[in-house]
């Protein structure tokens, strides 16, 4: 019987220079992508072993799978290894090209140099047969050749850093990890870099695990996975859903090419989807993806939940769902540019409300408007309130369980009012938002913004970051004693207003820098738009809720001082805008005349 597997322990001289050293990188891997941080760290991990004199370093494994009988091919698929593969082969290109006669008056006191031929010949098999190729893309391979296996690598020069970056043309990565190599040995000079390269060829091991084929060797990859290799739960499962495909068509050759073509379209589509949204990645999708199907807290990892899921269900279908739903976020929620959908994006609990609103595109759901505004309302309370992740997370379960049951949005409402009801939300939220110390909450901030956003009519108003230009401006400023115009305010009084809702507003740029410590009409200055040193500050922006106590003063409607009126004013307002927002009743504190402490 046949063994599924064998590993061989190899030096690299065998690696690449064994008759049945052909590699290629198959279709369904991802492009190379190794960059600086990766390659000087192999450089560095191979000059420390042979400058500790060590006789034999393992450089780690790789699994290669035989070709199909019907593939007539010599080339075993690399399922694991790839990037240590392509980056040896462009080390041996540059060796090629710095020291045509290397070792050439080395042989007579050294058997073990390493010759030009030799170099040559890890290369390509008898001058013809290349030793390693790219499938992951006909142009890859191409560029490979053009610059790497036949180019002349000592004319290369860096790259741009935003060309190493770009992962779906990898030759900038080859010439970039090219002209790493090239300066390594340069800088060591020629003698040094024999004697390394001697090392590297001799003295280097890596185990080659060979698989009968390909399903056998990418269920290995999962348990050497479990085992602490460095794979994401996508990788997982793209090679899964493969070994599913590639047992359902065992039978018919071709159509299993078509079946398995398709799905590495839709797989590298869905890709290109996701890396253009800057906030997750493909396994952050597939997180999402499993909520959606789960419809309930996962029990297990996310790679064998998704097994389960997928199990019964044919690959080219799952791939092509996920490719829409991949779609679905960026069009609907990445690249959604209305103030609702904004609002979101502050929230935490983050992989919740997208999967939920993800769940009512990815279904069509009827009532998708409606369904924003109490998904919105249900979380934003929950987090005013103080309450944490386990608070909400089984609600969030059944939110999408709801919307895949296409659950009206009346009892969607219900149950959500239900729930704030059982969990006193809003007797919490009344007293948050009353609190002297409302200043120091998370979101108070993303609430102002909130309001910033309701006080505009123009609903493709632009998206405001909380980024480290936003400030949250205290009126009554931090420092008032070191003003006399501020002489209005003892020190019990500044202390229960100040950090209060009605003395906090919004402002960006540098006008925060400004504003923070100085006196109110100077304040209303820089609000207008006028900095303290500059007739014009265009760098500085001031909202309309900033606005609206520029307008007050203008009006003279507190003898254009900032006084406890005003601030009494403004947390009426405040509170007033809040209780529309969310449709909550706030008039037990609005008439309160004093903040109250948390």
């Amino acid at each position: 019987m046949e063994e599924p597997f064998k590993p061989l322990s190899l030096s690299i001289k065998e690696l690449f220079g064994n008759a049945d050293s052909l590699y290629k990188i198959p279709v369904y891997q991802r492009p190379y992508k190794w960059e600086n941080d990766q390659v000087e760290q192999l450089w560095d991990d191979i000059t420390e072993a042979y400058y500790n004199g060590e006789e034999n370093y393992f450089l780690g494994s790789i699994i290669t799978a035989k070709p199909r009988d019907n593939e007539k091919s010599l080339y075993s698929d690399v399922v694991d290894g790839q990037q240590r593969l392509t980056t040896l082969m462009i080390m041996f290109c540059v060796i090629r090209d710095l020291f045509p006669d290397i070792n050439q008056d080395n042989f007579d006191d050294n058997p073990f140099a390493v010759s030009i031929d030799e170099i040559k010949a890890s290369i390509s098999l008898h001058g013809k047969s290349e030793r390693l190729k790219l499938y992951t893309h006909a142009q890859h391979n191409s560029d490979f050749e053009k610059y790497i296996l036949k180019g002349d690598t000592t004319t290369l020069s860096f790259p741009y850093k935003y060309q190493i970056r770009i992962d779906e043309e990898p030759k900038f990565k080859f010439i970039n990890t090219a002209v790493i190599f090239r300066n390594k040995f340069n800088d060591i000079g020629r003698e040094e870099s024999e004697k390394i390269i001697d090392f590297i060829f001799n003295k280097i091991k890596l185990i080659r695990i060979d698989c009968k084929n390909r399903e056998f060797a990418i269920k290995l990859f999962q348990v050497l996975n479990d085992r602490g290799m460095d794979l994401t739960a996508a990788d997982l499962i793209k090679s899964y859903l493969l070994e599913k495909l590639y047992s359902k068509y065992s039978s018919d050759p071709d159509t299993s090419k078509i079946k398995e073509n398709q799905f590495i379209l839709d797989w590298r589509e869905m890709e290109n989807t996701i890396s253009n949204c800057e906030d997750i990645n493909v396994n952050d999708l597939f997180i999402m993806y499993e909520y959606y199907s789960l419809a309930q807290n996962p029990r297990k990892s996310l790679y064998d939940e998704l097994q389960n899921e997928f199990e019964s269900k044919d690959p080219n279908v799952v791939i092509d769902d996920v490719k829409n739903f991949a779609k679905s976020y960026y069009t609907h929620i990445w690249e959604a540019q209305d103030k609702l959908n904004y609002s979101f994006w502050y929230i935490r609990w983050s992989v919740y409300w997208k999967t939920i609103l993800l769940t009512a595109i990815h279904t069509n759901y009827t009532d998708y408007e409606s369904l924003k505004y109490e998904l919105r309302r249900f979380y934003y309370l929950y987090w005013i309130a103080g309450k944490t992740l386990s608070q909400i997370k089984q609600t969030s379960f059944n939110l999408i369980k709801w919307i895949k049951e296409k659950q009206s949005i009346e009892f969607i409402k219900s149950q959500l009012d239900e729930k704030v009801e059982n969990d006193e939300i809003i007797d919490l939220v009344q007293r948050n938002l009353n609190s002297e110390r409302i200043a120091n909450n998370a979101w108070i901030k993303p609430l102002l913004i909130l309001l910033e956003y309701d006080a505009t009519d123009n609903n493709n108003h632009g998206f405001i970051p909380l980024s480290k230009d936003l400030h949250l401006e205290h009126i009554l400023p931090i420092r008032y004693d070191s003003f006399d115009d501020w002489n209005h305010f003892n020190e019990e009084l500044a202390t229960k207003w100040i950090n209060s809702a009605g003395n906090l507003t919004l402002l960006s740029g540098a006008k925060n820098i400004e504003c923070s410590n100085n006196p109110f009409k100077t304040k209303i200055s820089i609000y207008t738009g006028k900095g303290k040193y500059n007739d014009k500050d265009e760098k500085i922006t001031s909202f309309q809720i900033t606005q609206e106590i520029v307008r007050q003063y203008n009006e003279d409607m507190f003898n254009k001082q900032w006084s406890i009126e005003a601030i009494k004013y403004r947390r009426k307002w405040f509170l007033n805008q809040v209780s529309n927002l969310f449709d909550i009743d706030l008039e037990e504190i609005i008439k309160e005349e004093a903040p109250q402490l948390n």
